[in-house]
């Protein structure tokens, strides 16, 4: 009868985590780059305890299937195959393409960079042109016989960059100098229209427009007269700028000008300004500071309002709707806040925010107009951050702790958890010795003034079910695991 002889394999893991030496296992998990599966291990290296020291792939479907498609096309996720001229059709090398006599890059906007090694050249082949295709034309870079770079509209002769009438776009800066020693140097101001140039004599800017340079001013050394808006003449001492529409220019004047007011005057000349306070309201005029503020008591109001506090009657309430603090120590949360009489808080939820609360009264009541148990249920205690909850429950009438409940003495001592004045540990016991049943091949024995019970197992016998043992000579055993000895092949 013929034999069959399976390999080490699993459907669900890829490499396995020890063979033997030259034990084999496949996976047949579905491949991918790092998962490991769909392939075949063997254990090389030296054995130890059974394991060998390597565990190598040597094959598999994961690696068969790079190789099963048409030789000289490239495919996806496989291997490149040349076809008989040693060729492949096309080839990405990142985001860089070869395909026939073209090289181009896939990413979008993408630069195409040769960059040589150290000292190394770009070289184009003797006779060969560097053709820049666009758009809508072609256009060739290349030297004239005066060794400039020429191309379409543009001429470089190593000093000069000339661009003719085309513009020059970039979305970076652009430095040059541009100075000229007098402003009879300056070029003609028709040819450059709109040219920005510096004279260095002069120390200005200029601008040319309308067939003329004109100055420009900066903050530094700039003067009045070199603005055609500004009437330089007749400054005095405390004036300032002012805009005069029939001369469409300013011009010197005072600070203040004739205004109207309920209590103040302006002189327009010298630029004062007199305050004067109303009812309750008192005015200090001192070293050029006014200072304003009202009386100190405040008598005879039947309303006050002081930002969002409002006095009214008996009443102190916030006009916000927000929140309202009485703090007797605004430094801190120190202090005392003592309120004669009683006290009635109407609202929905009340926070306490304070270290100790410290009640008098030797009974605390929840839910004190509760009418029945429905009413009362859910009653209790929260603990929050732990979440820590003791409640009633009104459907069984009983308290429900979310928590666990730690005793300060053993189960059985005298300040345990006691169930109708019998010790909980006790209760258990005598439960355990009633309820544990022994089966087929195993005695147990409850010693109840030691409080132990004891599950032992029979020796198995032809014709009793019971624990057995294994010749160690045909058997291999560990953690109650039985296996058969290793059938070795032997070498070659």
């Amino acid at each position: 009868m013929a034999s069959v002889i399976k390999t080490k394999r699993s459907a669900s893991t890829g490499a396995p985590t020890a063979l033997a030496q030259g034990e084999m296992a496949y996976s047949f998990l579905g491949g991918t780059q790092s998962n490991g599966g769909d392939r075949l291990y063997v254990g090389t290296g030296t054995e130890t305890g059974g394991e060998a020291a390597n565990i190598d792939v040597i094959g598999g479907k994961y690696f068969a299937d790079m190789l099963d498609h048409v030789t000289g096309t490239l495919t996806a996720s496989s291997a490149i195959l040349v076809d008989a001229n040693s060729k492949i059709d096309v080839l990405n090398v990142d985001n860089i393409t070869l395909n026939g006599n073209t090289i181009s890059t896939t990413n979008t906007n993408g630069d195409l960079t040769l960059s040589p090694n150290g000292s190394g050249d770009v070289i184009i082949d003797t006779g060969k042109s560097l053709r820049l295709l666009t758009h809508t034309d072609n256009g060739v870079l290349k030297f004239d016989a005066d060794g400039n770079i020429v191309t379409s509209g543009l001429t470089y002769d190593g000093s000069t960059l000339a661009l003719g009438s085309s513009n020059l776009t970039t979305t970076g800066k652009i430095y040059f100098a541009n100075v000229f020693t007098n402003e009879g140097d300056l070029p003609s101001a028709s040819t450059y229209h709109g040219m920005f140039a510096h004279v260095h004599s002069t120390g200005k800017a200029y601008f040319a427009h309308a067939a003329a340079w004109h100055k420009l001013i900066n903050e530094t050394n700039g003067v009045l007269a070199d603005l055609s808006n500004v009437s330089d003449s007749a400054f005095a001492d405390n004036q300032t700028l002012i805009f005069d529409a029939a001369q469409s220019k300013f011009r010197p004047g005072s600070l203040f000008q004739v205004i109207s007011a309920d209590a103040g005057t302006a002189d327009s000349v010298v630029g004062t300004m007199n305050f004067a306070g109303g009812t309750g309201i008192n005015t200090l005029v001192s070293d050029n500071r006014i200072t304003i503020h009202v009386d100190s008591n405040l008598s005879g109001l039947s309303r006050l309002d002081v930002d969002n506090i409002r006095l009214d009657g008996n009443t102190i309430s916030s006009t916000s709707g927000a929140e309202m603090f009485i703090d007797p120590n605004p430094a801190g949360d120190s202090g005392d806040l003592i309120i004669q009489g009683n006290l009635t808080v109407r609202g929905t939820t009340t926070t306490i925010n304070s270290a100790t609360v410290s009640i008098n009264d030797l009974n605390l009541v929840l839910a004190d107009s509760a009418g029945n148990a429905a009413a009362a249920d859910g009653a209790g205690i929260t603990i929050n951050g732990a979440s820590a909850t003791l409640t009633y429950g009104a459907s069984n009438d009983r308290w429900a702790f979310n928590k666990g409940l730690n005793l300060p003495d053993s189960a059985t001592g005298t300040n345990g958890l006691f169930l109708n004045g019998v010790s909980i540990g006790e209760t258990i016991e005598d439960k355990v010795g009633s309820l544990a049943t022994a089966g087929e091949g195993i005695d147990i024995t409850y010693n109840d003034g030691a409080g132990t019970l004891t599950f032992a197992g029979e020796n198995a016998t032809k014709n009793n079910l019971g624990i057995a043992s294994f010749d160690s000579a045909h058997f291999g055993i560990s953690s109650g695991h039985i296996s058969l000895p290793t059938v070795d092949g032997g070498t070659y």
